[in-house]
């Protein structure tokens, strides 16, 4: 006896079969229907539905046949699985592989079969609909086509819920729903069309100090604090205007207002109700202890600033005087013993100038004067600034010829700043008796100018390229005390190259080290910094037409970005992962088809969508595809089509929802996390490492939400084995252990469960959706 193999796609097959929920049901008419209709049409006795899973075929609809199930081993349906189309067997008794079959010897004695495999919505061969007769029989062309056809009936039923199911389903998804909603940490309520409150969570009442009751009924604007509420009504206006069923939501700080008259900072979230309904949904969370820890920051920050600088500049400049001989000339020993202090005072120092920087670069507080100059003598300014610390350590640079005439937009300060970081720590190293080079030239995206240094060091390890750029490391931390510094050079550096527009990174040097790059925007281009929420870039010339376009976009829940010429574009692009584009072809020079097919020549952007918006129709015969365009707006604009393009170029092709692949053990985990995106993105849940990695060979996701504890293995072992069609998909964390820095750092995100709000993992979750340039091009 042949037993079935077991199919390429068995980790698939099963969970799809268990996505039906119908193995071990009761049985329903609705198959029977089919069943007897086969025996009649084919006068078998026996007509059967069968669904194969690991180890057995089980019988969703029987006639003729007495047991519901068989083992797998000695199915002909497992058989059948195997391949596409009829599996016919016309005489069992002269076919070697079952003439010895348990099931063809003894009850119930199958002399002939024919089955036709049964799919799932996935395409997965899960079950059959199959004829069994006890005689040898043939079976022609017209009997194959009236089985595929039955079949196919078979199929229609398999995948449709019954009423009994669907009403379990919805309940089940209801209750958890509500359970969501009553012990969520957030405030959540439900507000009528004219603002007014419909119900709140428990969350929503105690963080108000007042009973469901005291709430219900009364408008929305009676819980927001007077300074707060113009604004407050602004944008629920806005989202009412919205075309009906668009949806959207915005995102707000404001002060809220207690039941005893107290006001409290709180972050909320409106989002207008999708479908039939009309009204809104807000999420509202306190954070004014937030706030308040932003404020002890801020404090500790201007303490340091005043009290540890005052005190180390006293310290240090005693140290000074007495080492300069000011109080008479010092003994040897204690001269050592106070080169010791002064080296450690200065580098103090740098550590409390270096924390103070990074924070405040990155918060934003700092203020750039930026202007246009030429970048070569702030690089021989830092050169000679180093020198005498790479001559102390036997290191010499090298300043290589070009980039006379280069120039970009910065603050000469800040970026002496970037350019001593990056030479000293070239020095420190490269071994003594080395070379750095130094150089200027082109970047790599047109419009931009690159500044280049170069060592001979060791080079930088694979497992800490990562966290190249965060604060407090050094790439061989057995070396790091011989190796002066705080760590916080390179993580100032990219802060300050992000604030003027540009890039930071390394690479690997030919023949040995590293060559640490930065870009930035060429003084010719018109330099902008694109905002972090930025969705759309819209590139038009004309300054009124554009600021109408992001209105209309940012009306829509689309915030943008304006580029008022090609290079502005190629600089914001270059900088920014934008979801969409809308051009004016208008531009000047012919510049705007240029940008477009530039555009379509890097390989980051050829599937950015692009919506022209032209002063006159498209030319008789040519749609905007022959452009390379998903659509082309002749002006004046139609606000609605305009947002209607931009919303389905975003969806992606044939309107594609993002993909989310849930690896996660627990099923109610993975309902609850379903329930918060269903609808924005579908979730598509591995509870394996297996069943991980089958699907990410299989399809391209948008992104990977990982636990880091599965019945097959550490969640971990997964990242080091993502399929090319998924190396770039951003990956979050999500387990109830903190995980380690090296983990972490292969990540986007780690989030803990315990510490995570239901609010911040769908944030996390859209903005990384979004960051991937929007879904990705599916294959099958």
């Amino acid at each position: 006896m042949l037993e079935p193999a077991i199919p390429a796609d068995e980790a698939q097959r099963l969970d799809e079969l268990c996505r039906l929920q119908v193995l071990d049901s009761a049985p329903e008419d609705r198959f029977d229907r089919i069943t007897r209709t086969a025996a009649r049409v084919f006068d078998v006795p026996i007509a059967l539905v069968t669904l194969v899973d690991a180890e057995r075929q089980w019988f969703k609809s029987r006639h003729g046949l007495q047991v519901d199930q068989t083992p797998r081993r000695v199915s002909f349906c497992g058989h059948a699985v195997l391949q596409e189309g009829i599996f016919v067997v016309p005489d069992a008794h002269a076919d070697p592989r079952f003439a010895d079959n348990p099931l063809v010897t003894g009850p119930p004695h199958v002399r002939f079969y024919a089955g036709v495999p049964l799919h799932g919505m996935a395409g997965h061969r899960v079950g059959t609909l199959c004829l069994i007769d006890r005689v040898a029989r043939t079976f022609d062309d017209g009997d194959r086509a009236a089985l595929s056809d039955l079949a196919g009936w078979a199929e229609l039923e398999l995948n449709v819920l019954g009423i009994e199911q669907t009403t379990a389903l919805a309940h089940d998804r209801e209750e958890r729903l509500q359970a969501v909603f009553d012990h969520a940490g957030d405030g959540i309520a439900t507000l009528s069309a004219d603002g007014r409150i419909a119900a709140v969570n428990p969350a929503f009442a105690q963080m108000f100090g007042a009973d469901a009751s005291q709430v219900v009924g009364h408008p929305v604007l009676e819980l927001v604090a007077p300074s707060s509420r113009d604004e407050v009504q602004r944008f629920m206006d806005g989202l009412e205007a919205r075309p009906r069923g668009a949806g959207g939501s915005v995102r707000r700080e404001v002060l809220a207002l207690r039941g005893d008259g107290t006001e409290f900072a709180s972050e909320i979230v409106v989002s207008r109700m999708r479908g039939r309904g009309q009204g809104f949904t807000a999420i509202v969370r306190d954070v004014s202890e937030r706030k308040k820890v932003e404020k002890m920051k801020n404090e500790f920050i201007s303490t340091v600033s005043h009290e540890l600088r005052t005190p180390l500049t006293s310290v240090r400049g005693s140290l000074g005087l007495v080492l300069g001989g000011a109080v008479g000339e010092v003994p040897a020993r204690a001269r050592a013993l106070l080169d010791i202090a002064a080296n450690n005072c200065d580098r103090l120092v740098r550590l409390v100038n270096d924390m103070l920087d990074v924070e405040k670069i990155e918060s934003g507080t700092v203020r750039f004067e930026t202007s246009v100059q030429p970048l070569l003598p702030l690089v021989r300014q830092a050169v000679a600034a180093t020198e005498a610390f790479a001559q102390g350590l036997g290191v010499r640079y090298s300043l290589r010829p070009g980039g006379a005439d280069a120039k970009a937009l910065v603050d000469p300060d800040r970026m002496t700043q970037v350019l001593v970081n990056l030479l000293s720590n070239a020095a420190k190293f490269s071994p003594s008796g080395e070379e750095v080079a130094v150089g200027l030239g082109p970047g790599s995206q047109p419009g931009t100018v690159r500044v280049v240094v170069a060592d001979r060091g060791p080079g930088i390890p694979a497992d800490f390229r990562g966290r190249m750029f965060s604060r407090f490391l050094q790439a061989d931390s057995s070396d790091a005390r011989s190796k002066p510094g705080t760590g916080l050079g390179l993580a100032i550096s990219k802060a300050i190259v992000e604030r003027l527009g540009g890039r930071i990174g390394f690479a690997d040097r030919e023949g040995g080290g590293t060559e640490f790059f930065v870009d930035l925007p060429s003084a010719g281009a018109h330099v902008r910094t694109p905002h972090a929420e930025a969705t759309v870039l819209v590139c038009e010339e004309d300054p009124d037409v554009a600021r109408l376009v992001c209105t209309l976009l940012e009306r829509g829940g689309l915030p943008s970005d304006i580029a008022r010429s090609a290079e502005d574009a190629r600089h914001l692009l270059a900088a920014h992962r934008y979801r969409a584009m809308t051009l004016d072809l208008g531009l000047p020079g012919g510049e705007g088809l240029s940008l477009l097919r530039w555009v379509r020549a890097q390989p980051a952007m050829a599937q950015l969508p692009v919506v022209v918006l032209a002063a006159r129709e498209a030319p008789t015969g040519l749609g905007a595809a022959a452009f390379g365009a998903v659509d082309w707006l002749a002006k004046p604009i139609d606000e609605r089509r305009l947002l209607a393009t931009v919303r389905g170029a975003l969806q992606g092709p044939h309107g594609a929802r993002p993909q989310v692949l849930h690896v996660e053990d627990d099923d109610d985990l993975v309902q609850v996390v379903h329930s918060l995106l269903e609808d924005n993105a579908d979730t598509q849940p591995a509870a394996t490492l297996a069943q991980a990695r089958g699907l990410l060979a299989e399809r391209t996701f948008d992104l990977i939400l990982l636990d880091m504890q599965l019945p097959d293995g550490q969640g971990a072992d997964l990242l080091a084995t993502l399929p090319t069609r998924n190396a770039a998909t951003p990956v979050v964390i999500f387990s109830g252990d903190e995980v380690s820095a090296e983990v972490a750092a292969r990540v986007h995100d780690a989030l803990v469960k315990s510490r995570t709000t239901s609010g911040q993992l769908v944030a996390l979750l859209h903005r990384l959706m979004g960051a991937r340039g929007g879904p990705a091009e599916r294959q099958p």
